[in-house]
């Protein structure tokens, strides 16, 4: 599971276009498109209620504008739903604001190329409508909430996706946070030994590799081949950049995912020789198995399928990822790399 960030109130609008030199996610207006009159006041409700969170694709966000500038990052969409999605379940479902609300699983698929590719100057317009459903509604209150995404770039539709958010009571968030730390979870593993973390975890790959410039980006260390087909690479999870900063001692959502990404790209280049800087995920899929700390590295193993082509003939890889730290399970995922030249 990841953390959901609460957006403040002054994010909530309802009229206004956002600038156009402000930076991503400052002039974001989530607007409510209430299904009927009866919820015009955005009394909380039990229904399935309607957004448009409108904002523009970064221009020098420190990790969403770090690479190639072939593509816009895909991430830029997970990333503003993840920062909304609590609030929306606080504020629109009568959610009581001491529950923590936390993703557990995202799905993201491009369905037009064309407006990922990024032009000279930025400032593309980003619209996501998003259809908010409660869930699990106990006693009035919804213990979850599932959230489908349609997103548009310039008015034209480019993807759609799904995002699934459960609400945890102090007592089980607290539960939560005591799993994510090592030494907390099955004493001894059962007798099975430690994991043992080699010094080429340390050995970044070259940002190139991952579609990055900056090499304090990268999280990812040289692989090891597995048999099967398989790579194996070690995550870093200090000493990070700081947009990968967690709280409360947790990696943030941003950090996993973007670790997912940088796998599923470098597994795909190293077997295939698939061109980093040309390549974007064309559908992400993760489902988080449980919280991960901020402390031990992770280890991702990434199987790279075969080369088909897309329905316009550019190559394409399916890679299936497993996220693990210790012997815990964090996180597992598909995703397909599309190289477009």
């Amino acid at each position: 599971m990841t953390e959901s960030m609460t957006v403040r109130r002054g994010a909530d609008t309802h009229a206004g276009e956002p600038s156009e030199t402000a930076p991503f996610g400052t002039a974001r207006h989530l607007i409510h498109c209430p299904l009927s009159w009866g919820n015009c006041l955005d009394t909380p409700g039990l229904g399935e209620e309607h957004f448009v969170l409108a904002d523009r694709l970064p221009r020098d966000h420190p990790l969403f504008n770090d690479g190639p500038a072939h593509f816009h990052d895909m991430q830029v969409v997970t990333e503003s739903v993840r920062e909304i999605g609590e609030f929306v379940g606080h504020r629109y479902f009568g959610v009581p604001t001491e529950r923590t609300g936390l993703f557990y699983r995202y799905d993201l698929r491009l369905t037009d190329l064309a407006p990922w590719r990024a032009r000279p100057g930025g400032g593309s317009r980003l619209s996501t409508r998003l259809r908010a459903v409660p869930t699990h509604v106990v006693n009035g209150i919804p213990r979850g909430v599932e959230f489908h995404t349609e997103v548009s770039i310039d008015g034209t539709p480019c993807a759609a996706g799904s995002a699934s958010l459960v609400f945890l009571t102090p007592a089980l968030y607290r539960n939560q946070l005591a799993f994510a730390q090592p030494g907390r979870t099955a004493p001894e593993e059962h007798g099975r030994a430690a994991v043992t973390v080699p010094p080429t975890a340390a050995h970044r790959v070259p940002a190139a590799e991952v579609g990055r410039a900056d090499a304090g980006n990268v999280l990812v260390s040289d692989p090891e081949r597995l048999p099967s087909g398989r790579l194996s690479t070690w995550v870093r999870t200090q000493h990070v950049a700081p947009v990968f900063t967690g709280r409360e001692g947790r990696l943030a959502g941003l950090h996993v995912l973007e670790a997912l990404r940088q796998s599923a790209l470098l597994s795909a280049g190293r077997r295939h020789g698939l061109a980093s800087a040309r390549c974007t995920l064309a559908a992400s899929r993760v489902h988080f198995r449980g919280s991960a700390d901020a402390g031990p590295p992770l280890r991702c193993v990434a199987v790279a399928g075969e080369v088909e082509p897309d329905p316009d003939g550019r190559a394409r890889v399916p890679v299936t990822l497993t996220l693990t730290q210790g012997r815990k399970a964090v996180a597992e995922a598909t995703a397909v790399v599309v190289q477009d030249l």
